[in-house]
């Protein structure tokens, strides 16, 4: 075998290695793009890197930045100079960064909601930081109350390396050619157990803001740490330029006034003890213990975000322990104007205020009482469209941890001239409560006393108006559990009595209602039970019901309506048949409505009429019992009829009783193309009956056929009522009745009558006599009927829409005086306007005295009408 050249094998190792440099490389940029990616950096680049013996140089370095909340952060820096790393006792450190400029734009996200809390800094980190810092001049943008904020500037940092302490910042802000200082000195002891922070704020070289605070932790276990601090801002100078800056920063000024900013005062000074941990805000307020002094005074208008235009004079000591503050000294006189933030979202635009003050003054102390409390008195006032005040004495326990807050003569009042809410429209609210309670750390309790009410001139609620709207709310009950500074588990309970002059729906007459009962309310459980009356006597006994899952329900019972003592009825409902009028019997009933979200309601009516009496436009009515049931579920009806019956109908003709049972379904969009089923509709009629085989029918296209079977109608009842002079007879008919009922009315078409055996027919009539005196076949025809024995009686009838009966008359039989009884045929013709012929009827004895004035009060205003 022939050995390799050596020339070859090195060939061979130099491309290995650099296979492998290469792929080193790839692999090291992969890492650094995943590296960028995942902090956001969307652009990274520098220009001018250089070495030196005193260590690297930048001539530009830019950095984009975007967080998945949309936020941006761009970096732009020019001359960087970073000294070569050194060593001493305290082992390698960054001597000295140096920046020429520095310009930093950063634009919040829209849509990013709070800013997230800020966290403590670790110290030891900081400690790797370069010892010196110094950026000549900078240039940030930065979101401001108007916009974005430009601050310019130089900043000055240094420290002295792994143990970090003391170290030194000094910020100097310009603008206008006007200088703002930041002097903050940092020491403790190295371990870091104990730091102290002085902090001097500088206008033109002259202090106006001076901070303290010392943070410390208790040697005896460790774990424990104490932070004291002093706040001192005995007046800003009187400068337009700081006015300007401030309000680009804080929101504008009164349009019609300048603060006086060297008036302003502030100091606060505080002592605080929790566990040992980060320092943030949140964690103090939940877990720190101790005592803070705050004492300002601000005599006019300041910007505060999140708030607005505050001032006043403020004078509180507070206590805590684990999460429960509470004042040990109250007094303030605050007017916030122009209010703004996010705690208006909650308040209806209408009700929100354009001012609000605030006064806390203490009380006289007890000095019967060994107990410790702080009494208070407490009015707060709000002005704009509605107004507001809230008076009341408090009687605070500041004893930690069962403290306790006791309200006493409460007093809420609450005008508003108008207000729009959705579809709801209200008009002179008024609203007067007294209360007392009472707040511990472990639950809430307020109870509304005497006098408490409110008035309301007009209430709209869609096709819904109340006017002179009345409520008693003595009595009412709120209770919570109190835990963490929230208020959970409301409940709000107690009677409540509600009143309305006026009560106005296009379906209801107008009268007056009220409502007594009692209020159950427990977060997204509400029960409201009572009773509903009119002011025409309707009576009902309601309750309302809405679950957790946001379902609605209704039950609803009538009270006993008893009819002598009039119709409460025909008195609410505006659909209520004006041709119906009942003074006799009972009704009672019932309603249960259920509403689901998602779900279509479902609604349930009965009545159950008993033995009512009346009239019916222009026929009595009497015994009319029964049960009525209706069913609602989306837009679908369902009626039923169980065991409906009339005992005595009298349109001019005594009828009945009248039997129906039966059902009808439809859709509300169409309410009279449904469909009818029957398993009853009888009538007794003459002696006999009229009725309908069980069946159904279609009334989608309007129009219907119903085929009326006649049995058993009696002659002799027939001509005791017919009103025609002389007429008499016996026998029994039978037949049926095709009746056609559509847009045009009714009609019947081929309808049959016919006896059903031999019978009597007896015409008496002078009048006919005296005819037949020079008529010789009018004589025979009247000598004839006499006294005529028919063996058959039949006639075909039809009835148009005008109401006018048409009837073919067929008689076969014989007298047996005249001619030796010989055989007879008669056919006749007949036509009857029935309803000319009913009010001829009405108009005489046969019935009531009213149904005989309605008759004629209608011919009196329509002479035609029938």
């Amino acid at each position: 075998m022939t050995a390799r050249h050596p020339k070859w094998r090195s060939a061979r190792r130099i491309a290995l290695a650099g296979a492998l440099l290469i792929a080193a490389l790839a692999y090291g940029n992969h890492r650094w793009q995943q590296l960028l990616h995942a902090q956001g950096i969307e652009h990274l680049s520098w220009q001018g890197l250089h070495f030196s013996l005193s260590g690297p140089t930048l001539q530009r370095l830019q950095l984009e930045q975007r967080q998945a909340t949309g936020s941006r952060l761009q970096i732009a820096a020019e001359h960087l100079r970073l000294d070569w790393p050194t060593h001493d006792d305290q082992g390698w450190h960054l001597p000295r960064l140096r920046i020429a400029d520095l310009k930093v734009d950063w634009q919040a996200s829209s849509s990013s909601g709070s800013p997230p809390v800020p966290h403590s800094p670790d110290l030891h980190i900081l400690a790797a930081l370069p010892r010196h810092m110094a950026i000549d001049t900078f240039d940030t943008w930065l979101p401001c109350a108007s916009g974005r904020c430009l601050l310019q500037g130089s900043l000055q940092a240094s420290h002295t390396g792994a143990q970090l302490l003391p170290a030194h910042l000094e910020l100097r802000l310009r603008h206008e050619g006007q200088r703002l200082t930041l002097h903050a000195d940092l020491d403790g002891q190295p371990d870091l157990q104990e730091l102290a922070l002085q902090t001097r704020v500088l206008f033109n070289e002259e202090q106006r803001i001076r901070l303290s605070s010392t943070l410390k932790t208790l040697k005896d276990n460790g774990t424990k740490q104490v932070w004291r601090g002093e706040l001192a801002m005995p007046g800003l100078p009187e400068a337009p330029w700081l006015q300007d800056w401030l309000g680009q920063w804080l929101g504008p000024w009164p349009a019609d006034a300048t603060p006086s900013l060297q008036a302003m005062r502030l100091e606060a000074d505080w002592q605080l003890q929790w566990p040992q941990g980060p320092l943030e805000l949140q964690r103090l307020s939940k877990m720190a213990q101790g005592e803070a002094r705050i004492h300002a005074q601000v005599p006019e208008p300041w910007p505060v975000p999140g708030f607005g235009l505050l001032q006043g004079n403020l004078n509180l000591k507070l206590a805590g322990n684990a999460g429960d503050w509470l004042p040990r000294q109250v007094q303030a006189d605050l007017r916030l104007t122009r209010p703004q933030g996010t705690w208006l979202e909650g308040i209806p635009e209408p009700l929100r205020p354009e001012t609000l003050q605030l006064q806390i003054a203490p009380r006289p102390v007890n000095a019967l009482s060994d107990a410790p409390h702080l009494p208070l008195s407490l009015q707060l006032r709000s002005q704009g469209q509605a107004r507001t005040l809230l008076q009341c004495e408090l009687d605070i326990t500041p004893q930690l941890p069962d403290w306790r807050l006791e309200l006493k003569a409460g007093r809420i009042e609450l005008d508003v001239p108008r207000l729009q809410l959705a579809d709801s429209r209200l008009e002179r609210l008024n609203v007067r409560l007294q209360m007392t309670g009472q707040l511990d750390r472990e639950r809430l309790q307020l109870t509304l006393e005497k006098e408490s009410r409110f008035n309301l001139e007009q209430l709209g609620l869609a096709e819904l108006r109340l006017a002179g709207l009345k409520g008693q709310l003595a009595g009412l009950r709120l209770a919570a559990e109190h835990s963490g500074g929230a208020l959970r588990a409301l409940q709000l309970s107690g009677p409540l009595r509600l009143q309305t002059a006026h009560l106005l729906h296009p379906r209801l007459q107008a009268q007056g209602w009220r409502w007594q009962g009692r209020l159950d309310a427990a977060g997204v459980r509400q029960r409201l039970a009572g009773t509903l009356q009119s002011e025409q006597g309707l009576a009902m006994s309601l309750q309302l019901q809405r679950s957790s899952d946001g379902a609605l329900a209704m039950d609803a019972q009538l009270t006993e309506i008893l009819l002598h003592a009039g119709n409460p009825l025909a008195a609410t409902l505006i659909d209520w048949p004006a041709r119906l009028d009942l003074d006799k019997g009972r009704l009672q009933g019932r309603a249960r409505l259920r509403l689901r979200p998602g779900a279509p309601l479902l609604a349930e009516l009965e009545l159950q009429p008993q033995d009512l009496s009346g009239i019916y436009d222009r026929s009595e009515l009497r015994g009319l019992s029964g049960r009525l049931q209706a069913r609602l579920r989306g837009s679908q009806l369902e009626l039923q009829l169980t065991e409906l019956e009339v005992a005595h109908l009298n349109p001019g003709l005594p009828l009945g009783p009248l039997r129906l049972r039966g059902q009808y379904s439809t859709s509300l969009a169409q309410p009279l193309r449904g469909q009818l089923a029957w398993q009853q509709a009888e009538l007794a009629l003459l002696g006999g009956r009229a009725w309908l085989s069980p069946s159904n029918q279609d009334l989608s296209t309007g129009s219907a056929s119903f085929s009326v079977r006649l049995e058993g109608l009696q002659l002799g009842e027939l001509f005791r009522l017919y009103p025609a002079e002389g007429l008499a007879g016996q026998g029994t008919l039978n037949g049926r009745l095709p009746l056609l009922t559509g847009p045009a009315g009714v009609r019947i078409e081929q309808g049959r009558l016919e006896n059903s055996g031999p019978g009597i027919l007896q015409f008496r009539s002078e009048r006919i006599r005296t005819l037949a005196r020079t008529n010789p076949a009018m004589k025979l025809v009247a000598e004839a009927l006499e006294d005529f024995h028919f063996s058959q009686l039949s006639s075909d009838l039809g009835y148009d829409e005008q109401g006018t009966l048409h009837m073919v008359l067929r008689l076969e039989g014989r007298n047996p005086t005249l001619e030796k009884g010989r055989p007879i045929h008669f056919n006749i013709n007949l036509e009857e306007d029935i309803p000319a012929l009913l009010t001829s009827l009405q108009l005489t004895d046969r019935v009531s005295e009213r149904i005989r004035q309605r008759v004629q009060q209608r011919l009196q205003q329509d002479p035609d009408a029938h």
